[in-house]
């Protein structure tokens, strides 16, 4: 870290009153801090940060220097070393105002070699997690989920000792075999049921017995909870925004379910009480008229099979159900067990990296049938990406994740950009039929965006360039909007709102203003600028990319803003914030 960069992380810490999740600062101007293990753990076990030397912080972040820098630099390069697994970091000395300031960038763990702790304290007594400002111990439960993590889990194929044939359907299992003896070749079709199932992981031998295993029970089972009577689905509906808090008529919840049965009964039954709870609307488009649920049930299917196959199935967590929460303005599914293996939350949906704990259950749901003839689920990581298509070709808000190691929470916010207003603007237009793509880029064209065909693909979720200009096209034949520019250059505007010729860009001006803004740029802020391209990024999405720490990123973003080359998009220090390339100027 440089003198600059340096300014940039103090600047921000005095902005938000401390230091904060990706960085400690301690003043140890006379000696090393005994703690400091802490920090470096808890920051290496979430998304790794700056540790800084020589500040006070109860001081306005005022620099004061470390007395012994060549010292201190020992000690902390010690305390790394003496982590499991080992912290590789560089450490340096910053001379300020004359004064000496240490700095030390802490990586974050790769996921399957988490926790990091102090190896003579071992993983239970010396692990951290940052949380905020400040360092939590882990759980006993969070060191054993993570443990878990750096091997290859069998919860899922443990037999049910005192389970047997009798307790599992013999129907289910018939289309499970069918499938599977139609779909995977002479293997299965050469062996008897018993030894298919065994192979199938259905069935395993305990004792010189045959019974399921777990898997098989949750697929299979008559009632699976006759032996894991928690390993169910909740279902609360509150009638206000937070729980606890009373309805109109003083009710604690609308409806109270526990939902039992194997997963696939559990899934529709769940989905069926989602549906007595959630509100229908219709909408009209020219002469037709469809009617849609609040939530697509697409997306409800969806992600109650993630939380299902994807939870901890540990004898630790088999004391936990899967939770389904309903409130007015969101829906809330969380189940035991955070993120397994090397997926980040923020890409999840997004890149096609997947990985399950659960493998022997998915393998055997992806043959296993709903009552309509469709499979439980795919197996193939594309559920996630699924749920955030469907949600924006219903015009809603993407989904929240939230992985907290013991915990995997998935939140669906109920709004959508169709709303019963708009829905009556859209009808007053020309009452000719419009696509679900074509009425949400209307509207959020109403709402004050210049479409272009990479952004009707973003805003509708239609993968095809063709068919996006296809549709843009149409609008424009039927006079709904107007287009300015060619090409790449292409500009799509709400009739009666393009702005006048004076105020729409110049193609050959916009590649000189860009030229001109690129051209004197240190290297930190051009790589980061080219990481951001054409798109609207996250600064996680810029560290992805340039493999810069957050401080880093920040530090890079700031100069760039400052310089005018890049525009923050939403509110300062929201999560959904996000950056692009400033518009040149007309």
């Amino acid at each position: 870290m440089d003198v600059m960069e340096l300014e940039a992380l103090l600047e921000e810490c005095r902005s938000v009153g401390g230091d904060h999740s990706t960085c400690e600062i301690k003043k140890s101007q006379r000696g090393f801090p005994n703690t400091m293990w802490e920090s470096i753990s808890a920051l290496a076990n979430a998304q790794g940060g700056w540790i800084v030397l020589g500040v006070d912080e109860k001081k306005d972040f005022r620099i004061v220097g470390v007395e012994q820098p060549a010292q201190i630099e020992s000690q902390l390069a010690s305390v790394c070393s003496e982590m499991e697994p080992p912290v590789r970091t560089e450490i340096c000395t910053v001379q300020v105002e004359g004064r000496s300031v240490i700095t030390s960038y802490i990586p974050p763990v790769p996921r399957d070699q988490r926790p990091c702790y102090k190896r003579n304290l071992g993983p239970y007594a010396g692990s951290r997690i940052r949380v905020a400002d400040g360092d939590r111990k882990f759980t006993d439960y969070e060191v054993s989920v993570l443990l878990s993590n750096r091997t290859e889990p069998r919860h899922d194929v443990m037999p049910i000792p005192y389970a047997s044939m009798a307790d599992l359907n013999e129907d289910l299992l018939h289309s499970f075999l069918k499938r599977v003896r139609d779909t995977k070749g002479e293997i299965f079709r050469r062996v008897d049921d018993d030894r298919a199932l065994m192979m199938l992981n259905v069935l395993s031998r305990h004792e010189e017995k045959v019974v399921p295993t777990l898997a098989g029970l949750l697929a299979f089972g008559v009632y699976p909870q006759t032996y894991e009577p928690q390993l169910d689905v909740t279902f609360v509906a509150y009638p206000t925004s937070e729980p606890g808090i009373l309805g109109s008529i003083g009710e604690r919840f609308t409806e109270n379910r526990a939902i039992d049965g194997p997963i696939p009964v559990m899934v529709s039954e769940c989905i069926r009480i989602l549906k007595r709870n959630m509100r229908r609307r219709s909408i009209v488009t020219g002469i037709y008229r469809v009617d849609e649920w609040e939530y697509p049930e697409e997306v409800l299917r969806e992600a109650l099979v993630n939380a299902l196959v994807h939870r901890d199935y540990s004898e630790h967590a088999r004391g936990m159900q899967v939770q389904v929460e309903m409130y007015p303005d969101r829906l809330v599914i969380r189940n035991p067990g955070g993120l397994y293996g090397p997926v980040a939350v923020d890409a999840l949906g997004i890149t096609t990296v997947s990985s399950s704990r659960n493998k022997a259950l998915l393998k055997i749901l992806e043959d296993t049938p709903y009552g309509d003839g469709h499979m439980v689920c795919e197996n193939r990581g594309s559920g996630i990406t699924r749920i955030r298509v469907a949600l924006t070709e219903a015009g809603m808000e993407p989904p929240r994740f939230l992985d907290d190691i013991s915990s995997f929470t998935a939140e669906f916010p109920n709004h959508t950009l169709l709303d019963e207003e708009a829905l009556e603007w859209l009808q007053s237009l020309d009452n000719r039929p419009l696509t679900r793509s074509q009425m949400t880029a209307l509207v959020t064209m109403r709402n004050g965006a210049t479409m272009t065909n990479s952004a009707y693909r973003e805003a509708t979720g239609i993968q095809d360039s063709r068919a996006a200009t296809r549709e843009l096209k149409e609008m424009v034949d039927r006079r709904l909007i107007e287009l300015h520019g060619t090409r790449g250059a292409a500009a799509y505007y709400l009739t009666g709102t393009m702005p006048s010729q004076d105020e729409l860009p110049m193609e050959e001006e916009s590649e000189l203003t860009t030229a001109k803004a690129l051209s004197p740029l240190p290297p930190l802020q051009q790589q980061v600028l080219e990481a951001i391209g054409e798109d609207e990024v996250s600064r996680a999405e810029v560290e992805r990319r340039t493999g810069l720490g957050p401080s880093q990123a920040i530090a890079a973003l700031q100069s760039l803003r400052d310089r005018g080359v890049v525009e923050m998009i939403g509110l300062p220090r929201s999560k959904n914030v996000k950056w692009r390339l400033t518009p040149p100027p007309s």
